[in-house]
């Protein structure tokens, strides 16, 4: 009479080599797909700012300038963002606003609701790095609209500045009177557009309420443009109108009340940010980046000697 065979079978030791075996190449894996996500990210966003910038330039060939970074009193509460949306595939918000009247009333922003072109969800105005919160959709608030992280360039002055710098940004009010726009040509970039920052990226405030203005792109009060004044993602904190900012538990965020407003450039992605150029050319700009050599990025009309990063 024959005898079954006795089966073979893991032993527990070797069960838990080939976990042990298994939780190392996972470990060594895993910052391998991080980083490949994270590259995944970055490529997207500097593909929206491109997007952003060729935006900038069919804007130039159809009014031959820049729309206003933004405005106030008389020229309307405004800023750049809605005057590119028929650049950018937007064609239907468009449509439904009203450039002669104030970002904030109808048919621009219904009250109490997202339901008006500026709380519409547009993909490009997001970094795909950032978590920040999207909408101001507290049901409290009377002018709600989405928020965006692509902010355009103010140069080396802060926010009403007056007078203001010798050397010009591609965006400023004249004398800091935000009743006055100025407008930029191509003519008007002596610099050259290779040169001169046009856009970068911005973190999104986390706080969903109003009193949080970062990355309120459609706002003119709010935080819809970057300053040279300071290098990307410095730990200097911003200055924001009025303490109008939730308090951040996030060092990548910090601020601070004051009336001389300016925020630098800032992002999620590791070691720097996706910066846009007057050109449509896209850079990654490091944070290390020496402060003379951002300043004179940030002017477009400043005649400095300065061998700029490639």
């Amino acid at each position: 009479m024959l005898r079954n065979a006795p089966k073979r079978a893991f032993t527990l030791v070797e069960l838990l080599v080939v976990i042990a075996i298994i939780g190392i190449l996972v470990g060594l894996l895993l910052p391998a797909v991080q980083s490949a996500r994270e590259a995944a990210r970055r490529m997207q966003c500097s593909n929206h700012l491109k997007q952003w910038a060729l935006a900038f330039h069919n804007h130039h060939d159809a009014f031959k300038a820049f729309p206003k970074g933004s405005s106030n009193g008389a020229a309307l509460r405004q800023t750049w963002v809605m005057y590119l949306w028929p650049y950018v595939e937007q064609t239907s918000l468009y449509n439904m606003t009203d450039l002669k009247s104030h970002f904030y009333v109808e048919p621009n922003t219904i009250p109490f609701t997202l339901d008006g072109p500026t709380g519409k969800h547009v993909s490009i105005y997001l970094c795909p790095s950032d978590s920040g919160t999207i909408d101001q959709n507290d049901p409290g608030s009377r002018y709600q609209r989405t928020r965006g992280n692509y902010v355009v360039n103010w140069g080396n002055s802060w926010y009403g500045q007056n007078p203001q710098p010798a050397a010009s940004a591609p965006f400023s009010h004249n004398n800091g009177n935000r009743s006055m726009p100025n407008k930029t040509t191509f003519g008007s970039i002596s610099d050259g557009t290779s040169n001169t920052l046009l856009m970068s990226e911005y973190l999104i405030a986390k706080s969903s309420a109003d009193n949080d203005w970062r990355g309120d792109i459609h706002n003119d009060d709010g935080v819809f443009r970057f300053h040279t004044l300071m290098t990307p993602n410095t730990s200097a904190p911003d200055i924001i109108r009025n303490g109008w900012f939730q308090t951040p538990n996030d060092p990548q965020m910090p601020a601070a009340a004051g009336t001389e407003q300016q925020n630098a450039a800032r992002s999620r992605h590791t070691g720097g940010v996706t910066t846009a150029y007057c050109d449509g050319s896209i850079h990654f700009t490091s944070n290390s980046i020496s402060l003379v050599v951002w300043q004179a990025m940030g002017t477009m009309d400043g005649g400095e000697a300065v061998e700029l990063p490639e």
